[in-house]
């Protein structure tokens, strides 16, 4: 009778993991569950992320810029978790390298690198996340608003153009467009404020780029 017990329980705790770890977990280590939240399995966001949110807006502090396109931010969820020193990827930009450990520091990356820190250190900033809310080296995937957007900013491409820093990167020339799947919501208006600022010469896409 003890072993049936026994095995009872087994079979109860690995079928509680099944329903809690749904499905396989995807390249960066989590999931989504039934609800459409993202759940970290492995690395060093495992514990904290599974508030982290797809299609969410968190508001958030500044607390360094690391390049063009990169900041370290802190931030409390609407469930109480706090966040501290969350390193945040920049979503569909991608400014020219200043700290990367195998790449010389590329053309236009210096000043790309200082906008960033003049236009957000310090700063309160609205975080919008796409489907992947991580990337595979953890970081945080997101739109950076400057003010908070409404439900209609969300698709609204003046408004767009016009709260949106990663939009101000590619309309000021400090980026170019780069879209990483499944995180894909404004490729399109991205390509196009890009082509924007090519066809007026701004930025990057001065006398010195072909």
């Amino acid at each position: 009778m003890r072993k049936f017990i026994l095995a009872v329980i087994l079979i109860l705790a690995v079928s509680s993991t099944a329903l809690a770890h749904p499905g396989k977990l995807d390249a960066n280590g989590g999931h989504y569950d039934k609800d459409g939240n993202y759940h970290y399995h492995k690395g060093p966001n495992a514990a904290e992320s599974m508030e982290i949110r797809r299609n969410q807006i968190y508001k958030a502090e500044i607390v360094r810029v690391v390049d063009g396109d990169t900041a370290i931010v802190s931030f409390i969820t609407d469930d109480g978790v706090k966040y501290k020193n969350e390193r945040v990827r920049f979503l569909g930009v991608d400014t020219p390298e200043t700290v990367h450990p195998n790449k010389p520091v590329q053309y236009y990356g210096k000043e790309a690198s200082d906008f960033t820190k003049s236009q957000l250190t310090g700063k309160t900033v609205w975080l919008q996340t796409d489907v992947n809310p991580y990337d595979r080296y953890n970081r945080m995937l997101a739109y950076v608003w400057l003010e908070e957007p409404s439900k209609a900013d969300l698709d609204d491409e003046d408004a767009i153009k016009a709260k949106m820093y990663n939009a101000k990167l590619l309309l000021d020339g400090y980026a170019q467009a780069m879209t990483i799947q499944p995180n894909s919501r404004y490729s399109e208006i991205f390509v196009r404020f890009q082509r924007e600022a090519r066809e007026a010469n701004r930025g990057l896409w001065g006398e010195e780029v072909n």
